[in-house]
């Protein structure tokens, strides 16, 4: 899938490939928005280990030099409603979480933004394939703010309003801590520690595989599709250590971790999970917080972004207690029309009175002396 694309402007020229251009580093470097998602190792990444998955490259050129682009990877994915699953084409700007959408040089005037934005957009919506085929993009806070207005008056479009949690790292990691972090979060912190909890920033094979194995749990309790341990892998190698991993052990057993996307002012917590049977006594989910807080500031990032919570307000309320502010994101959904409606009777499925709604794994505490080997 390679060609070039007329935009309407005389200068501009948008190409589309499924293989990265060489100087995608240098568009994402010009955008003061962009974040680690939009990057090309994550791009790769996720293609290169989620099977049937490949990769959607769009740039436009303005007289020769990068102007705007934004990359998306197109796979299979499986869509269940009453005991029938059906699989469906998916192109996604985003992946378990993050955010996507266009990356547009900071020095573009506004309007040249918004005349690039929408040819960006409209070009990804006519990759949908499929009378089950959908597109979707996730807008960041600010490109949420930005472009929200536009997005709403583009025909196929839906949006769903999703939170994401931030913690600024205003002051660095002692005022973090004084003046963020809630005096619970504080206490838990410390008892963790002092009752044998650690907690390191590593890229050790061996701890990310056994930190694998307590995710591999968690998504069946989600009912989710666990990301493979090779895209975890990948990315804890990225080539620009922008991604690190927090694992917090107790002895020689670890216990919990975080993979962590790391770009410009911003780190997100991406992928993580903390064992529940040691919630209680140790407090490895306030600990390998803590863990993130710090490497993040280490690195002179601005904000740690903690991700959404969907419908669980344990979890919302949990971050709320390290500071964190609650930020509107967008996600935009471009569906087949056959695929809108089994969307609709889905949600209404799941929503009908008596279904119970989803919780956080951690709701669900067990003694790890009960279940030291589960």
């Amino acid at each position: 899938m390679t060609g070039t694309v007329d935009v309407g402007d005389s200068r501009s020229l948008l190409e589309v490939s499924d293989q990265a251009p060489a100087d995608w580093s240098d568009l994402v470097d010009a955008d003061s928005l962009a974040e680690y998602s939009h990057t090309r190792h994550w791009i790769e990444a996720v293609s290169g280990n989620m099977p049937g998955s490949r990769p959607i490259w769009l740039m436009i050129r303005r007289d020769g030099r990068p102007v705007a682009g934004l990359s998306a990877v197109r796979g299979l994915t499986r869509h269940g409603f009453g005991g029938v699953t059906l699989k469906r084409s998916c192109v996604e700007s985003s992946f378990e979480g993050t955010s996507g959408g266009p990356v547009l040089a900071d020095d573009l005037e506004p309007d040249d933004q918004q005349f690039l934005f929408s040819a960006l957009v409209d070009r990804l919506a006519s990759l949908r394939r499929g009378w089950l085929g959908s597109c979707s993009m996730v807008l960041s806070p600010r490109r949420e703010t930005q472009f929200r207005a536009a997005m709403e008056g583009k025909p196929g479009w839906t949006r769903r309003e999703t939170l994401t949690a931030l913690i600024s790292l205003e002051g660095g990691e002692e005022a973090v801590s004084r003046d963020r972090l809630g005096p619970n979060k504080r206490n838990e912190r410390n008892r963790g520690l002092r009752r044998g909890l650690k907690v390191e920033v590593t890229k050790d094979p061996d701890l990310l595989g056994k930190y694998y194995r307590i995710y591999t749990k968690a998504a069946r309790h989600w009912g989710a599709r666990p990301a493979p341990l090779s895209l975890l892998a990948d990315l804890v190698n990225d080539p620009n250590d922008e991604v690190f991993f927090t694992c917090v052990r107790l002895g020689d057993k670890v216990v919990g971790g975080h993979v962590n996307l790391h770009h410009g002012p911003k780190v997100l917590v991406w992928n993580g999970v903390t064992d529940p049977a040691y919630a209680k006594k140790y407090f490895p989910a306030t600990t390998c917080i803590w863990g993130d807080l710090v490497e993040a500031c280490r690195r002179g990032a601005d904000w740690l972004d903690l991700g959404g919570s969907g419908s669980m307000n344990s979890l919302s309320g949990f971050k709320k207690f390290f500071g964190a502010e609650m930020h509107t994101r967008g996600l935009y959904l471009n569906d087949a029309p056959v695929l809108a409606g089994v969307r609709r009777l889905r949600r209404l499925w799941r929503e009908r009175p008596g279904v119970k709604k989803a919780d956080r794994w951690h709701d669900t505490l067990q003694d790890p002396d009960k279940r030291e080997n589960a």
